[in-house]
């Protein structure tokens, strides 16, 4: 675990290498914070709730996904891909690691640090223009922190998963593209599946994305009854479980069949 923890480390001080790139990004994470509070405000003009959804979730929301957002991003297919195209994976197999907890680790302090100089300047500019209350129940905080837990294993397990099927399709260009275009679509954190119809409704449901982001801040938000926050948790279980044994009948075809371009 300490080396991991030490791959944490070097990830998220290797950023500080590109401080330009962290002022943008908190400038645009900003932008995109009020530009929906915006949105969210004019839609909810003269109406106190729009189905059964009060203006102050919706602006909890916001600020609620923001954070949750830097930590769940995840770029691991696309370093995956990335190392695969340009052989340097060769190098990653001989080292006395475990790959993929070395990959989760690279991630996990890129997110600390997206966190910490991004999205956390921002979100204290948007407490001060728009305010954040806190309607949440002590006992809900339990549920929703084993929740988020349980969406970044999901969606990082999901990635990998993608990542590894570039040893047979010997690119990367796609994942990037596919994943942001269906979770945008279906995880519920642009647009909060509330609002969804009900054909969407029903494939976001049937799919992992929703339980990411979108079912833990429902949780925090009281959306959930007890019951209903116990199903999501188990249904994340299932997830994980599934996804973990597909990962390990992709990493045992990897191991026996490793074709590297470049290397």
């Amino acid at each position: 675990m300490g080396v991991y923890l030490e791959f944490i480390k070097i990830s998220f001080s290797q950023k500080f290498v590109y401080r330009m790139n962290s002022y943008i990004s908190a400038i645009s994470s900003l932008i995109k914070m009020l530009i929906l509070i915006s949105i969210w405000t004019a839609l909810f003009k003269g109406q106190s709730a729009i189905s059964g959804i009060q203006l102050t979730d919706m602006i909890n929301f916001v600020i609620v996904n923001s954070i949750i957002g830097s930590l769940i991003y995840s770029n691991i297919a696309n370093e995956i891909g990335s190392k695969v195209v340009d052989g340097s994976i060769s190098t990653d197999f001989i080292k006395p690691i475990n790959f993929k907890y070395y990959i989760f680790a690279n991630q996990i302090g890129e997110n600390v640090y997206m966190l910490i100089f991004n999205t956390v300047p921002a979100i204290l500019l948007i407490i001060i223009y728009s305010g954040f209350t806190w309607p949440y129940q002590t006992n809900s905080l339990l549920l929703f922190f084993i929740s988020l837990i349980n969406g970044f294993i999901i969606i990082y397990y999901f990635n990998y998963i993608l990542g590894l099927t570039t040893f047979w399709m010997t690119t990367s260009f796609y994942i990037d593209w596919f994943m942001k275009a269906f979770f945008q679509l279906f995880a519920g954190t642009f647009v909060p599946l509330w609002f969804y119809p009900d054909f969407l409704l029903y494939i976001s449901k049937m799919l992992p994305f929703h339980l990411v982001a979108f079912e833990p801040i429902a949780i925090l938000l009281g959306k959930l009854s007890w019951h209903e926050s116990i199903n999501v948790i188990c249904t994340q279980f299932v997830w994980i479980i599934l996804l973990i044994i597909v990962e390990k009948l992709i990493w045992n075809k990897v191991e026996k069949k490793v074709i590297v371009h470049g290397g």
